[in-house]
Order: structure tokens, then C-alpha cells, then sequence
């Protein structure tokens, strides 16, 4: 029973160095899979001009990144938002912080689950293991998804260093071939040009003014794909440094995967048709058929393997912050166990895949898998923004009461104004998007919200495992 003991324990400390801390938050925001899975719901909204949205959204999330990095170092600590909420502004703050980061990493594991099936599916298709109507069966999606999900729970269960590995390898494998797609892509360019290259999906001023509720809807959608990078802060109680490395690994990755975005984006509105985008569940594999269409299948493969790390990566982060709420008695105690051999918070990771599975067979019920991902996918960017809205506040908060000066007491509040304006915005267009009236889907978010008035009252106490050097 060692492997699954019933004691709170503590995670295992000096495991994870710099360049594993810079592969996770690079793996967790996930390139292809993002691409893959958001892209083409994102040019369904603005057309080729969704490049804008990610731009927009970027400066936000790099000053999210650079305050993660300042309340890291003041505090580091397994359940890292709700702890700095709980720590530097109150307990009743913290706890109702609790359940937004629940909610914005919970919310966030179906958009990953779903795809998992349907692109394991589009691989073993392709390859001639099985048939087009097993291919396009909903049945067979949600059994895959389920394996996958509990695939991802084996790295977990094993600890933070074979996580990290595991990501690594996974990592490598994601990069070298879309990097070669894209190479592919640019030498093939001049006799494959769909659409003429425009400077303004970077920028559309124009769309920006008489669109400006569709850019909203679209940057909530955009905060899935630029999120992740958080999961240094996670894990900062396994950080060789925790009160250096976690942040800074996180401002790396984010700035890698944006970079990436904007070179991939632009040459897949250039090579396929906007309307071929925009109706494609994948739309990356679907520039590959325009470009190099008997190789779609390894794009397949990149698209897996981001798919499944960035699956262990979010539902790490998530068990982390039910760790350490378990170990503080915000969440029930056995959240707090871990394991006597891989020092892993095993109740936790166990509960997540349960819920990930019942999920899935959710998903069964649902009348349209692609009406049920984007309702889910833009309440997971609706809580992700939250989440860093929040944050924002609480070194708003902070840097005040600890009569700091420079850039940060500025941006932090620059931040979280900025992205409340977005949340609220994309709440008003976001659900018609996908079907929905902006009443339900406000009612949706706000419903979801109220359970957290239950975790402002518990009670429970601080415990700080790493102690910073900086005085709070």
C-alpha cells in the first residue's frame, strides 16, 4: 500500500530543473494541439483576421506571466493562484479562487479529451486500421478519449520526473515534424498560394471596429491556446529553484509557442481555402491535404502527441491545486495523499480521470460533439481568464500594501482591467457562436460560478512549505 498510501505526505522536492520546467509550460500550452483544435473555430468567427485576436490577447497573458513569476518568488507554493489569493489578500478571497482555477483547468480537460478521440481516429483511418464510419462514430471518439485519459494518468501516478520525461519525449516528437511541415510548407508556397498574404490579419483595425464582439469571442478562445505556461508555478514545490526558475520558465514557453503561432497561422491561411479552415475540425491536418496530402498521417502523429501531453499537463496543474487544498483542508483530506514511493498526489490524480471518463460518456448524450466542444471550450477560456484576472488583482493588491515601485504596480492592474473587459465581452457573443443566446450562456457561466461561494466559507489553514526570502 505504499504506492497508494492514506496519509497527506509532501511531493517530492529537487526534481525538476530549469530545462524541465521550460519543456512543461512550453508541452502544457500545447502548439499543434492548440492549432489544431482552436484555429479553425477561431477563422469561423473572424476569417483569416483571427491572427488579430492572438496578438491582441498576447501582451496580456506575457504580463500575466511576468506577475506569476513575481508572486512566485514572494510565495511558491503547490496550489500557486489560490494560495497567493489566500496568502496575500485573505482566506474567503483564496477559497473563491479555488474553485475558478478548478473550474478553468476541470473545464479545460473535455476540449482536450475530444479531439484525443477523434484524432487517434483520423490517424488509424488514414493508416487503413479502420473504417470511415468507425472513423466518424461518436461512440468510438468517446471510448478512445477514454483511454486516453487514462493513459495520461500513468505519468502522473509516477511523479513530477517521469511527467517531465515523458513530456519531453513528447515534446521533441511535436516539434521536429510540425517544424518540418513548416518548412515544407514555405518551400511549397509559391505553387500552392491560396489566399494572398495581407499584413492586416495581424492587425484589422477595421474588424476590430465593426466586429468588435466577435474579436471578444474570439479571444476567449484564444486564452486556451495561450494558456498553460502556469504549470512552472505548480510545481515550484518540486522546483530544483523553486523561488527562481518557476515564472521565468513559464514567460520562455509562452513567448516559444507564440512565436510558432505566428508563423504557422499565417502560412495556413495562405495555403487552404478560409471557408476549408474554418468548417475543419482539424483545420492543421487540413492544410497538410492542400500541401502535402500523402503525409497527412504524420501530422497526425505531431498532433497526438501534443494532444496527450498537453492532456497529463493540464490535469497535473489541476491536481496540484487539489493537493494542496486537500493538504490544507480547503478540499477533503485524501486529496491530500500521496504516494510513500512516487511522492504524486494519487487520490487527486485518480479522481480527475474518473471525472474525465464520466465526461466522456457525457458526451454520448450530447447532439453535437462540435456544439458541446465549443460551449466547453469557450467557458474553459471564459475561467483561464479569470483565473489571471484574478491573479492580477491579488499583485495589484500586494505590490500596493507592500509599497513597491516600477513597471509591475502598473501593469498588474493594466492586466486585469484589460482582461475582465475581454471576459465580459466575449461572454455577450461568445455562445452565439456556437448556438447558444448570450443570456444562457451568461447564466451558464455565472451558475458555475456560485458553488465557490461554498469554498469562501470553509475553513482551513495556510501552509507554506517553501519559505521566499522576500517578506510579504
Amino acid at each position: 500500500m505504499g504506492t497508494f498510501s492514506k496519509k497527506i505526505g509532501l511531493l517530492e522536492k529537487d526534481v525538476l530543473n530549469f530545462f524541465d520546467l521550460i519543456n512543461l509550460s512550453t508541452s502544457s500550452v500545447a502548439p499543434t494541439f492548440s492549432i489544431a483544435a482552436a484555429y479553425g473555430s477561431m477563422v469561423a468567427i473572424m476569417g483569416p483576421s483571427a491572427i488579430t485576436a492572438v496578438v491582441i490577447s498576447f501582451p496580456f497573458f506575457l504580463f500575466a506571466s511576468i506577475i506569476f513569476r513575481k508572486l512566485n518568488r514572494l510565495s511558491p507554493h503547490a496550489g500557486a493562484s489560490y494560495h497567493w489569493g489566500a496568502r496575500l489578500i485573505g482566506k474567503k478571497y483564496g477559497g473563491f479562487q479555488f474553485w475558478i482555477v478548478t473550474l478553468a483547468y476541470f473545464l479545460s480537460l473535455p476540449p482536450i479529451i475530444i479531439p484525443a478521440g477523434e484524432y487517434t481516429l483520423d490517424f488509424l483511418y488514414r493508416i487503413g486500421l479502420i473504417s470511415r464510419v468507425m472513423e466518424l462514430s461518436i461512440f468510438w471518439d468517446s471510448i478512445v478519449g477514454i483511454i486516453w485519459a487514462i493513459i495520461a494518468a500513468i505519468p502522473l501516478i509516477l511523479g513530477a520526473k517521469p511527467t517531465a520525461r515523458f513530456t519531453e519525449i513528447f515534446l521533441v516528437i511535436e516539434l521536429m515534424i510540425l517544424f518540418a511541415f513548416i518548412i515544407i510548407g514555405i518551400y511549397e508556397m509559391p505553387s500552392h498560394i491560396v489566399n494572398q498574404f495581407s499584413w492586416s490579419w495581424f492587425f484589422n483595425d477595421s474588424m476590430i471596429k465593426s466586429n468588435f464582439f466577435d474579436v471578444a469571442a474570439t479571444m476567449v478562445i484564444v486564452a486556451t491556446i495561450l494558456d498553460g505556461w502556469e504549470i512552472d508555478s505548480y510545481s515550484s514545490e518540486e522546483s530544483k529553484k523553486p523561488t527562481k526558475w518557476p515564472g521565468t520558465s513559464g514567460i520562455i514557453g509562452l513567448i516559444t509557442v507564440f512565436v510558432i503561432y505566428m508563423i504557422t497561422m499565417p502560412i495556413m491561411n495562405i495555403e487552404t481555402p478560409i471557408s476549408a479552415l474554418s468548417s475543419s475540425v482539424d483545420p492543421l491536418a487540413r492544410w497538410a491535404s492542400y500541401v502535402i496530402p500523402q503525409y497527412v498521417w504524420l501530422l497526425d502523429i505531431a498532433v497526438i502527441a501534443s494532444t496527450a501531453s498537453s492532456l497529463w499537463l493540464t490535469a497535473f496543474i489541476l491536481s496540484r491545486a487539489w493537493y494542496a487544498a486537500g493538504r490544507e483542508g480547503l478540499m477533503p483530506k485524501p486529496f491530500g495523499w500521496t504516494s510513500e514511493k512516487f511522492k504524486s498526489p494519487w487520490f487527486a490524480v485518480i479522481f480527475i480521470t474518473i471525472l474525465e471518463v464520466i465526461v466522456q460518456l457525457l458526451e454520448l448524450s450530447s447532439p453535437s460533439v462540435e456544439s458541446f466542444f465549443g460551449l466547453v471550450l469557450t467557458a474553459a477560456g471564459a475561467f483561464l481568464l479569470m483565473e489571471f484576472s484574478v491573479d492580477s488583482i491579488t499583485a495589484s493588491i500586494a505590490l500596493i500594501r507592500r509599497k513597491e515601485k516600477g513597471v509591475l504596480k502598473i501593469l498588474a492592474p493594466i492586466t486585469a482591467l484589460g482582461l475582465i473587459v475581454i471576459i465580459a465581452l466575449g461572454i455577450v457573443n461568445a455562445g452565439e457562436a456556437f448556438g447558444y443566446s448570450s443570456v444562457d450562456y451568461a447564466v451558464t457561466i455565472f451558475s458555475l460560478l456560485f458553488p465557490g461561494i461554498i469554498f469562501m466559507f470553509r475553513k482551513y489553514r495556510i501552509i507554506n512549505i517553501i519559505e521566499s526570502k522576500e517578506n510579504i
